[in-house]
Protein backbone atom coordinates (compact mmCIF):
# COMPACT_ATOMS: atom_id res chain seq x y z
CA UNK A 1 0.00 0.00 0.00
CA UNK A 2 1.46 3.40 -0.96
CA UNK A 3 1.66 6.34 1.42
CA UNK A 4 -1.43 8.02 -0.03
CA UNK A 5 -3.52 4.90 0.39
CA UNK A 6 -2.17 4.40 3.92
CA UNK A 7 -3.25 7.91 4.87
CA UNK A 8 -6.71 7.33 3.43
CA UNK A 9 -7.08 4.08 5.33
CA UNK A 10 -6.06 5.76 8.57
CA UNK A 11 -8.53 8.56 7.94
CA UNK A 12 -11.32 6.04 7.34
CA UNK A 13 -10.64 4.47 10.72
CA UNK A 14 -10.55 7.86 12.41
CA UNK A 15 -13.95 8.75 10.96
CA UNK A 16 -15.72 5.77 12.55
CA UNK A 17 -13.91 5.16 15.82
CA UNK A 18 -12.47 6.96 18.83
CA UNK A 19 -8.85 5.76 18.94
CA UNK A 20 -7.06 3.47 16.47
CA UNK A 21 -7.53 -0.20 15.61
CA UNK A 22 -6.27 -3.78 16.38
CA UNK A 23 -5.51 -7.11 15.23
CA UNK A 24 -6.74 -10.73 15.11
CA UNK A 25 -9.07 -13.24 16.77
CA UNK A 26 -9.65 -12.41 20.43
CA UNK A 27 -10.63 -14.46 23.46
CA UNK A 28 -12.81 -12.19 25.58
CA UNK A 29 -14.11 -13.67 28.86
CA UNK A 30 -17.68 -12.71 29.66
CA UNK A 31 -17.14 -12.65 33.42
CA UNK A 32 -19.81 -10.77 35.33
CA UNK A 33 -20.23 -8.04 32.73
CA UNK A 34 -23.71 -6.77 31.91
CA UNK A 35 -25.45 -9.08 29.47
CA UNK A 36 -28.50 -8.74 27.28
CA UNK A 37 -29.79 -11.84 25.53
CA UNK A 38 -29.63 -15.59 26.02
CA UNK A 39 -26.59 -17.18 27.64
CA UNK A 40 -26.71 -20.02 25.10
CA UNK A 41 -26.82 -17.75 22.06
CA UNK A 42 -24.91 -18.92 19.00
CA UNK A 43 -23.35 -15.47 18.65
CA UNK A 44 -21.85 -13.37 21.43
CA UNK A 45 -21.09 -9.73 20.68
CA UNK A 46 -18.81 -8.13 23.25
CA UNK A 47 -18.91 -4.36 23.01
CA UNK A 48 -16.03 -2.27 24.34
CA UNK A 49 -17.51 1.21 24.53
CA UNK A 50 -17.13 4.71 25.89
CA UNK A 51 -20.30 6.62 26.78
CA UNK A 52 -18.76 9.88 25.55
CA UNK A 53 -17.56 8.50 22.21
CA UNK A 54 -19.78 9.90 19.42
CA UNK A 55 -19.26 6.79 17.30
CA UNK A 56 -20.46 4.56 20.14
CA UNK A 57 -23.52 6.78 20.42
CA UNK A 58 -24.19 6.44 16.71
CA UNK A 59 -23.78 2.67 16.86
CA UNK A 60 -26.16 2.15 19.78
CA UNK A 61 -29.47 2.28 17.84
CA UNK A 62 -27.97 -0.04 15.24
CA UNK A 63 -27.09 -2.55 17.95
CA UNK A 64 -30.59 -2.33 19.43
CA UNK A 65 -32.25 -2.87 16.06
CA UNK A 66 -29.92 -5.75 15.24
CA UNK A 67 -30.53 -7.48 18.57
CA UNK A 68 -34.26 -7.55 17.87
CA UNK A 69 -33.69 -9.48 14.64
CA UNK A 70 -31.80 -12.44 16.11
CA UNK A 71 -33.73 -13.31 19.26
CA UNK A 72 -32.16 -16.12 21.26
CA UNK A 73 -29.32 -16.50 18.73
CA UNK A 74 -27.59 -13.30 19.88
CA UNK A 75 -26.38 -11.88 23.16
CA UNK A 76 -24.65 -8.58 23.86
CA UNK A 77 -22.00 -8.16 26.54
CA UNK A 78 -20.92 -4.67 27.59
CA UNK A 79 -17.37 -3.84 28.65
CA UNK A 80 -16.33 -0.39 29.88
CA UNK A 81 -13.59 1.30 27.90
CA UNK A 82 -13.53 5.03 28.75
CA UNK A 83 -10.91 6.81 26.67
CA UNK A 84 -10.05 9.31 29.37
CA UNK A 85 -7.28 11.02 27.42
CA UNK A 86 -9.81 12.40 24.94
CA UNK A 87 -13.14 12.08 26.76
CA UNK A 88 -13.01 13.80 30.17
CA UNK A 89 -16.49 12.64 31.27
CA UNK A 90 -16.24 9.03 30.09
CA UNK A 91 -14.93 7.68 33.40
CA UNK A 92 -17.66 9.33 35.47
CA UNK A 93 -20.29 7.98 33.10
CA UNK A 94 -18.87 4.47 33.31
CA UNK A 95 -18.91 4.60 37.11
CA UNK A 96 -22.49 5.91 37.01
CA UNK A 97 -23.51 2.91 34.90
CA UNK A 98 -21.61 0.48 37.10
CA UNK A 99 -23.32 1.79 40.22
CA UNK A 100 -26.72 1.50 38.58
CA UNK A 101 -25.72 -2.04 37.69
CA UNK A 102 -25.08 -2.77 41.35
CA UNK A 103 -28.84 -2.38 41.75
CA UNK A 104 -29.70 -4.37 38.64
CA UNK A 105 -30.33 -1.22 36.62
CA UNK A 106 -27.33 -1.15 34.31
CA UNK A 107 -29.20 -1.22 31.01
CA UNK A 108 -31.63 1.51 32.05
CA UNK A 109 -28.73 3.80 32.88
CA UNK A 110 -26.73 2.65 29.85
CA UNK A 111 -29.53 3.69 27.51
CA UNK A 112 -29.77 7.15 29.08
CA UNK A 113 -26.02 7.79 29.10
CA UNK A 114 -25.78 7.34 25.34
CA UNK A 115 -28.35 10.08 24.78
CA UNK A 116 -27.62 12.78 27.38
CA UNK A 117 -24.85 15.08 28.53
CA UNK A 118 -22.44 13.55 31.05
CA UNK A 119 -21.81 16.39 33.50
CA UNK A 120 -22.47 15.66 37.17
CA UNK A 121 -25.87 17.36 37.22
CA UNK A 122 -27.08 15.40 34.21
CA UNK A 123 -25.77 12.10 35.57
CA UNK A 124 -27.81 12.72 38.71
CA UNK A 125 -30.85 13.65 36.62
CA UNK A 126 -30.40 10.43 34.62
CA UNK A 127 -30.22 8.40 37.83
CA UNK A 128 -33.49 9.93 38.98
CA UNK A 129 -35.12 8.78 35.73
CA UNK A 130 -34.22 5.12 36.25
CA UNK A 131 -37.30 3.32 37.59
CA UNK A 132 -36.72 1.80 41.00
CA UNK A 133 -33.16 3.07 41.42
CA UNK A 134 -32.22 3.97 45.00
CA UNK A 135 -30.59 7.29 44.13
CA UNK A 136 -28.99 7.98 47.56
CA UNK A 137 -27.36 4.53 47.46
CA UNK A 138 -26.24 5.19 43.89
CA UNK A 139 -24.65 8.47 44.99
CA UNK A 140 -22.73 6.67 47.73
CA UNK A 141 -21.57 4.05 45.22
CA UNK A 142 -20.17 6.52 42.70
CA UNK A 143 -17.85 7.86 45.39
CA UNK A 144 -16.33 4.46 46.19
CA UNK A 145 -13.15 2.94 44.82
CA UNK A 146 -14.87 -0.38 44.13
CA UNK A 147 -16.89 0.98 41.22
CA UNK A 148 -13.84 2.63 39.67
CA UNK A 149 -11.88 -0.60 40.09
CA UNK A 150 -14.55 -2.52 38.20
CA UNK A 151 -14.25 -0.09 35.29
CA UNK A 152 -10.46 -0.30 35.47
CA UNK A 153 -10.63 -4.09 35.18
CA UNK A 154 -12.41 -3.80 31.82
CA UNK A 155 -9.88 -1.22 30.63
CA UNK A 156 -7.05 -3.55 31.62
CA UNK A 157 -8.71 -6.39 29.72
CA UNK A 158 -9.05 -4.23 26.61
CA UNK A 159 -5.41 -3.21 26.84
CA UNK A 160 -4.30 -6.82 27.22
CA UNK A 161 -6.19 -7.64 24.01
CA UNK A 162 -4.59 -4.70 22.13
CA UNK A 163 -7.95 -2.97 21.83
CA UNK A 164 -7.46 0.78 21.76
CA UNK A 165 -10.52 2.27 20.08
CA UNK A 166 -14.25 2.55 20.56
CA UNK A 167 -16.55 1.11 19.64
CA UNK A 168 -14.91 -2.27 19.24
CA UNK A 169 -17.33 -5.16 18.79
CA UNK A 170 -15.90 -8.63 19.24
CA UNK A 171 -18.21 -11.08 17.47
CA UNK A 172 -17.49 -14.65 18.56
CA UNK A 173 -13.87 -13.60 18.89
CA UNK A 174 -13.61 -11.57 15.68
CA UNK A 175 -13.05 -7.85 16.26
CA UNK A 176 -15.01 -5.29 14.29
CA UNK A 177 -13.56 -1.85 14.93
CA UNK A 178 -15.51 1.36 14.63
CA UNK A 179 -19.13 2.21 13.92
CA UNK A 180 -20.57 -0.08 11.25
CA UNK A 181 -23.81 -0.07 9.29
CA UNK A 182 -26.61 -2.41 10.24
CA UNK A 183 -26.12 -4.38 7.03
CA UNK A 184 -22.41 -4.89 7.70
CA UNK A 185 -23.09 -5.84 11.32
CA UNK A 186 -25.74 -8.32 10.28
CA UNK A 187 -23.37 -9.84 7.71
CA UNK A 188 -20.71 -10.35 10.40
CA UNK A 189 -23.25 -11.90 12.77
CA UNK A 190 -24.63 -14.15 10.05
CA UNK A 191 -21.13 -15.43 9.27
CA UNK A 192 -20.46 -16.09 12.94
CA UNK A 193 -23.80 -17.85 13.41
CA UNK A 194 -23.33 -20.05 10.36
CA UNK A 195 -19.88 -21.09 11.59
CA UNK A 196 -21.23 -21.81 15.06
CA UNK A 197 -24.17 -23.89 13.87
CA UNK A 198 -21.92 -25.88 11.55
CA UNK A 199 -19.41 -26.60 14.32
CA UNK A 200 -21.38 -29.46 15.86
CA UNK A 201 -20.80 -27.98 19.32
CA UNK A 202 -23.95 -27.63 21.45
CA UNK A 203 -25.05 -24.00 21.46
CA UNK A 204 -24.85 -23.75 25.25
CA UNK A 205 -21.16 -24.70 25.06
CA UNK A 206 -20.16 -22.89 21.90
CA UNK A 207 -18.66 -19.68 23.26
CA UNK A 208 -16.71 -21.44 25.99
CA UNK A 209 -15.35 -24.18 23.76
CA UNK A 210 -14.96 -22.61 20.33
CA UNK A 211 -14.20 -18.99 21.19
CA UNK A 212 -12.45 -19.19 24.54
CA UNK A 213 -11.05 -22.70 24.19
CA UNK A 214 -7.48 -23.39 23.10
Amino acid sequence: MNVGKSLLAGLAVALVACGSQPQSRLKVPVGDSPQRGSSDAWVTVVEFADFECPFCRNEEPILIDTESLYGADLRLIFKYFPLTSIHPRAQAAAVAAECAGEQGKFWDMHDLLFTTALDDATLLADARQVPGLDVPAWQVCIGTSASASRVAADVALATSLAIDSTPTLVINGTPVVGAVSESDLRAAIDRARAEAVASGIPRADYYEKAVLGD
